[in-house]
């Protein structure tokens, strides 16, 4: 039973006033929307889908979900295992072609939760160049596919001395090799072979076929940069963007006309390379769908949503009680108070977390353009999505996402001051 659903038009006039603090300042393009229920509560769009053809963005527009990915991956694994317990599954035990060391026995939960000690690839400049291709392009001696051929490059613990870097489950470390992973598995267990699997054993189509197309999310899909894709929003930068300077691609020298001077078309990465940990592209009605989805037994069982939203690594997060559930960000605030919840273990079952009410959520961001804030009020049933295709400094998503939030939760913004320089600094 959802605690409340209603948000009233004090607070729908305080949440206009927060987009309009930063679309009017040109620091958000993209698409806001929030729902409650079955309904849509709020909807604006800012700033150009695509400068150079004077195109909008609209509530169809379609953006690249980044990390949002995981969620849908992760959902995957629950539905193909089943019964099993995944802190007794391992890697080796999935992929046959893992080496023999210590990383072969992590577990899966511990993939799901970012706490395998598995390094993450992104760390990695080569990574964006030319890997993660199909057909498999390299040697054609092992019998791997792109996918497998990256993670037998970058996530098998062979330049961390065949080891994790620490105890598997004893604490949170993002690293997107985890779920690269699990896309490894997911195919390994559809396709029942490792190497040129057919295509429909591809985590794209697998994914279409057990989640997107069971819910009708119509406009979305794994991206390719060869695809051609009806309302996808182009990707843009600020030319002062502090990482800039450290990407692989080559920005354009110039931005757009008047009044886009200082905003350059995102430099090129290999999408394909970002597989099961943040290929996918949706638009924010595709993305309510699948909201509304979970709330139902049609995708998850409730045993299945119990543990993918469960609280499991805490991860450290010094502004809100934050824990990484199975392709979630799961957060716990104090309905009564903002601020930071002061009672926030390592350990989740060492506190009451029953009498904070808890959201989930996932700032999905792509390198260099797209961030893309997906939040799931689940004790009342209402989501929040933020969806950017333009990063300046690359939290103002997160920001309008965190003060719309907080003005359902408190009736008040609560800008933080990090924000507000967001803001000045426009």
């Amino acid at each position: 039973m959802a605690k409340n659903t209603e948000i009233t038009a004090s607070q729908l006039e305080m949440i206009e006033t927060t987009v309009r603090d930063y679309c009017d300042k040109m620091v958000f393009f993209g698409t806001i929307y929030i729902t409650s229920e079955e309904s849509t509560v709020y909807e604006a769009n800012c700033g150009p889908q695509n400068i150079q053809y004077d195109v909008a963005n609209t509530k169809e527009s379609k953006y690249r979900i980044g990390s949002n990915t995981k969620a849908f991956a992760s959902t995957v694994l629950l539905r193909m295992l089943e019964g099993k317990d995944l802190r007794e599954e391992k890697v080796g035990d999935y992929l046959p072609w893992f080496p023999k060391n210590q990383c072969a026995d992590v577990s899966l939960h511990d993939l799901l939760i970012m706490s395998s000690g598995i390094d993450n690839y992104s760390n990695n400049e080569q990574v964006y160049d030319n890997y993660g291709w199909r057909p498999y392009l390299y040697d054609q001696t092992l019998n791997l596919n792109g996918p497998e051929d990256f993670s037998n490059r970058f996530c098998t613990c062979t330049e961390q001395d065949n080891k994790p870097s620490f105890t598997p489950g004893s604490k949170y470390e993002y690293s997107n090799c985890n779920y690269y992973l699990v896309g490894n598995i997911i195919e390994q267990l559809a396709a029942g072979s490792q190497g040129d699997i057919s295509r429909q054993f591809w985590f794209r189509n697998i994914v279409k076929e057990q989640i997107l197309d069971p819910v009708n999310m119509t406009e979305s899909g794994a991206f390719s940069a060869i695809g051609i894709y009806q309302n996808m929003t182009t990707g843009y930068i600020s030319n002062q963007n502090q990482y800039l300077p450290l990407a692989n691609g080559r920005p354009p020298l110039t931005g757009g006309p008047a009044p886009y001077e200082n905003i350059l078309v995102n430099p090129y990465s290999n999408p394909l390379v970002l597989y099961s940990a943040g290929d996918m592209y949706s638009t924010v009605e595709d993305m309510h769908k699948w909201d509304q989805a979970l709330y139902t037994d049609n995708i998850l069982n409730e045993a299945q949503k119990l543990a993918a939203f469960a609280p499991y690594s805490n991860t450290g997060s010094t502004k809100e009680c934050e824990y990484y559930g199975y392709g979630w960000f799961v957060t716990y605030i104090d309905p009564n108070q903002y601020g930071k919840v002061a009672d926030c273990p390592a350990d989740p079952t060492e506190a009451n977390l029953r009498k904070y009410e808890k959201f989930i959520q996932y700032s999905g961001s792509y390198p260099y353009s797209w961030v893309t804030s997906f939040n799931r009020l689940i004790e009342r049933d209402q989501s929040v999505m933020v969806f950017s295709n333009y990063v300046k400094t690359g939290t103002e998503s997160d920001c309008i996402a965190g003060e719309i939030r907080n003005i359902i939760f408190y009736s008040d913004k609560h800008r933080t001051e990090a924000c507000q320089t967001v803001l000045n600094d426009a």
